[in-house]
Formats: structure tokens, sequence, C-alpha cells
């Protein structure tokens, strides 16, 4: 009975541990960072066509719209990233209880 506790502490332990690499990974990659530059980079010139031209004007509009889903997308994997840490560490507290009980 003791072994089975040690076995399901270790493996508990080690799943926590890949779920905290995993949500640090989640919120540390660069994915979207350059998407978010080049549209940053190109919507002030779209700004500054659009008074001049009608026809530019929905394509900045979608532009903006396009920088704030985006963010939210950004916002939700960070938010992903985290849940799984907060998990993670949860799984490696218990574990290690399980083990030292």
């Amino acid at each position: 009975m003791q072994a089975v506790k040690i076995v399901m502490g270790c493996l508990i332990f080690m799943l926590g541990v890949i779920a905290s690499l995993c949500g640090l990974y989640i919120i540390l990659r660069k994915e979207y960072q350059e998407a978010v530059r080049t549209l940053s980079s190109q919507s002030p010139k779209l700004a500054i066509k659009s008074p001049m031209e009608e026809l530019v004007k929905p394509l900045a509009d979608t532009s903006v719209q396009l920088m704030e889903t985006l963010n939210k997308l950004i916002q939700t994997a960070v938010g992903v990233g985290a849940f799984l840490c907060l998990l993670g560490s949860g799984l490696c507290i218990l574990g290690y209880w399980m083990i030292s009980n």
C-alpha cells in the first residue's frame, strides 16, 4: 500500500512539473509579437491615408479591429498559461504531500 502511494505521488508530482513547464512555455513564447509589431507599424500609415481616400478607411478600421482581436488572443493565451502554472504547482504540492506522509 505504501509503495502504491509513493508511485502515485511521484506521478502526480511529475504531472505537476509538466503542467507548470507547459504553462511557462505558453506565457513566454513570442508567437504573436511579430504580428502585433507589424500591425502597429502599418496602422499609422493607414490612418494618415484614410482622410484622403475613402477606400482606405474601412481597411484602417479593420486593422484596428484585428489588433484588438490579437490583444484579446494574447490575453487568453497568458490566462491559460497562468492556469496551467497554478494547476501544476498544486499538483506538485499534492504529490509532495503524498510522498512525505
